[in-house]
């Protein structure tokens, strides 16, 4: 039977996604899923790790050095977290990564991998996240972005566009939900920015009423950051946008073209004035905005119905090995 290794069995949004995928594999042996954030529970479940699919999903070194910029690399903590990253990467059997670009990255970190991968993208969770019976009443159009705050969102590059569409007199409300490690810098360009039309009060709201708030917007923000990761990665809220049905306009990268098209995103450059130049397309062009809100919801279900299919089986044939 499927068991599952964890630090903490909290309400993560992927730890719930890769139990649901899992739910309906039968295999004759024990097979262990090593879900994120718990890397120190590949060392204690060394010896049993032909039987261990591990969901390496992030890099803490990458996360802490490179894309949070928390510690320095000459930081003790930083060679530690990398020793960790690197003894789950270098000695898993099986790995799971979000897009093989992440996966590539990671190749790139810590050596070649020798084990067998496959690719389990983020996904959402559908009986949270899905389309809104009633249609959008209001004349303006309302933009939304929500995260936690980290240099991967580019959120200053977001606070410039918003800017730039009030400057040209565009209809539209925004709202910013979250706060987290740069939300006090950001806070401050918000006010010095004075925009009219966006709220932003550093709010936290909990994962079903966020998804009701994406039901009561047109478009959703993705990320517009400038690292590594968030050039590799395919987040979160693209996933969570396409599954209730929203157009969502996100930085352009080669990674999102794994799953989507141009005709189920937007995608620009990561720049305030060429987002800002999307957002008032798509205010401008409410047919084509429902199409690519339409065509990126039917992407998501064939996404996810290929990915629970190909991982059915990844499982089933790491059974047979055993």
């Amino acid at each position: 039977m499927i068991k599952y290794l964890y630090r903490h069995n909290k309400d993560y949004s992927r730890f719930n996604i890769i139990k649901e995928l899992a739910k309906d594999v039968r295999i004759k042996n024990d097979i262990y899923i090593l879900l994120p954030f718990s890397k120190n529970q590949f060392f204690k479940n060394f010896f049993k790790r032909d039987q261990i699919i591990n969901d390496f999903f992030i890099s803490n070194y990458d996360t802490y050095v490179y894309d949070r910029k928390k510690i320095s690399k000459k930081n003790p903590r930083a060679w530690w977290k990398y020793f960790q990253d690197w003894v789950n990467f270098r000695f898993s059997n099986y790995l799971l990564s979000d897009t093989q670009a992440h996966f590539n990255y990671w190749e790139e970190l810590f050596g070649k991998f020798k084990g067998e991968h496959l690719v389990v993208p983020v996904l959402a969770d559908k009986t949270i996240y899905y389309p809104n019976i009633e249609e959008n009443q209001s004349k303006k159009i309302r933009i939304l972005f929500y995260g936690s705050f980290i240099p991967l969102h580019g959120i200053d590059v977001i606070l410039h566009a918003f800017k730039i569409m009030e400057e040209q007199g565009i209809g539209f409300e925004a709202t910013i939900v979250g706060k987290g490690q740069i939300f006090s810098e950001m806070k401050k360009l918000f006010d010095s920015l004075d925009l009219k039309n966006v709220r932003m009060d550093g709010e936290f709201i909990e994962e079903k009423a966020l998804a009701q708030v994406i039901r009561e917007h047109d478009i959703i923000l993705g990320i517009f950051g400038d690292s590594k990761k968030a050039k590799s990665v395919i987040p979160n809220k693209l996933y969570q946008a396409v599954a209730s049905k929203k157009a969502i306009v996100t930085m352009r990268s080669e990674t999102i073209k794994e799953f989507f098209s141009d005709e189920e995103l937007v995608m620009c450059d990561n720049t305030p004035q060429n987002l800002a130049d999307e957002l008032i397309s798509l205010s401008h062009n409410e047919e084509l905005m429902d199409r690519i809100a339409l065509n990126g919801y039917n992407k998501f279900l064939e996404v996810y119905e290929n990915t629970k299919n190909e991982f059915e089986n990844f499982i089933k044939k790491v059974d047979k090995k055993l």
